[in-house]
């Protein structure tokens, strides 16, 4: 083609016909571009097809992870439940004195334990600090999204601070447990103490005295726990219907997809 074109302008040239060889040029020039203007037209072709495919794969992971904390949550809800739960069975053990000291202490610890909530935010994550969030086209889902994270943080650190004063009553009854014998009942320390030295700890049983003051405290750490477990339980449900709109548009995007 090129050697074609060449030709015609030797022979325009060898001619001398002026006029005609710069319509030609002008020709020549016009095609170049619009060649150009084709290829660039492609590549920006190619560009916004590539860019709608890593838009979409972003949707998705996002839809993932949602499916996953909501799951997490599912999950964490339970487990206040049972804090909930076994906090109460405690306290009504506690008051008919037929349970022994090393049963009350035990239940009291797993009653206690909770778990911090990790949401999975990895992709989000991911698209803010590659710059990649230019890349989600759709405005209502980029809001969406960028309105629930915000807010999750806020839920987040109202989780941690209960649960951070729930660590800190229960250690400060760990503390005092020391004084009264209470200590060596946990099974973990009851494990590892021989039995001679279980013998010389003292033995007051302070699970069937009313009027103790570590029989209170350990009454008011339990009715602690079932208050930051319900609420851990609001703070949860709260955080899953922040997520619902975002969930759902996610859901109709990738479901087309998969159509």
């Amino acid at each position: 083609m090129i050697k074609f074109f060449r030709k015609i302008r030797f022979d325009i040239m060898e001619k001398n016909k002026t006029g005609k060889y710069l319509k030609y040029a002008i020709g020549e020039i016009v095609l170049v571009v619009i060649g150009i203007l084709i290829a660039l037209s492609i590549n920006d072709w190619n560009d916004i097809k590539k860019n709608a495919e890593s838009e979409l794969i972003y949707y998705c992971r996002i839809l993932e992870d949602f499916e996953l904390d909501k799951q997490l949550i599912d999950e964490l809800k339970d487990k206040a439940n049972y804090r909930i739960d076994s906090s109460k069975k405690i306290l009504l053990d506690l008051d008919s004195g037929k349970k022994e000291k090393h049963y009350i202490i035990n239940q009291f610890i797993l009653a206690t334990r909770s778990e911090v909530y990790e949401p999975r935010n990895v992709t989000f994550k991911d698209l803010i600090s590659s710059g990649n969030l230019k890349l989600l086209d759709d405005i209502t889902i980029k809001n969406s999204l960028i309105q629930y994270y915000s807010e999750l943080e806020n839920k987040q650190l109202q989780l941690k601070q209960n649960r951070d004063e729930i660590i800190k009553k229960v250690f400060e009854l760990v503390n005092t447990s020391i004084e009264i014998g209470a200590i060596q009942e946990f099974e973990y320390v009851h494990q590892i103490l021989d039995p001679e030295i279980l013998q010389i700890l003292p033995h007051d049983d302070w699970t069937k005295d009313k009027n103790s003051d570590y029989y209170k405290k350990l009454q008011l750490v339990l009715l602690f726990n079932i208050a930051m477990a319900d609420r851990e339980k609001q703070h949860l449900s709260a955080i899953d219907n922040l997520m619902e709109k975002s969930y759902q548009l996610l859901l109709k995007k990738c479901e087309k997809q998969a159509e």
